[in-house]
């Protein structure tokens, strides 16, 4: 699907159907980062315990 399909699909969506992929994304996120599966955030450091901390100085 391309991108502008995509946004127009996306917005003929009622609010409460947006709402609920919202809540979908979010549930998958939290068992990607819960089962160690995201070991870095965004590359600004290492996560140790669910803190993200500075990446060693190379």
């Amino acid at each position: 699907m391309t991108k502008p399909k995509l946004r127009a699909r996306l917005a003929a969506l009622s609010f409460s159907e947006k709402v609920k992929i919202l809540e979908k994304l979010r549930e998958r996120s939290l068992a990607i980062a819960a089962a160690g599966l995201r070991s870095t955030r965004r590359g600004s450091g290492k996560v140790i315990e669910g803190k993200v901390v500075q990446k060693d100085a190379e």
